[in-house]
């Protein structure tokens, strides 16, 4: 199952990525859904569930922390967002 990781900045998320990325994680940065969106457009980082730990901690490693993860609820239509961090 897939989760979004928020971040303060949609830079953050890049940033993040790229790091990941030099580590051999390679995860997917997208836009942020207008469901979870607090201030306008953004960007997020999309993962599987079950690297989140370490996603959090590199986070506060690099200074880039994650502010929210919501777990992909997929439904008919459209999915829903549980937030669960």
């Amino acid at each position: 199952m897939n989760c979004l990781a928020l971040f303060d900045s949609g830079n953050y998320a890049i940033n993040l990525c790229n790091i990941l990325e030099r580590k051999g994680y390679v995860f997917e940065v997208v836009s942020m859904p207008c469901h979870i969106a607090k201030s306008g457009c953004g960007y997020c980082m999309k993962l599987p569930l079950e690297y989140i730990d370490m996603v959090v901690e590199e986070g506060k490693k690099n200074g880039t922390p994650v502010r929210e993860v919501y777990k992909i609820v997929p439904e008919l239509t459209r999915n829903r967002y549980e937030k669960i961090y």
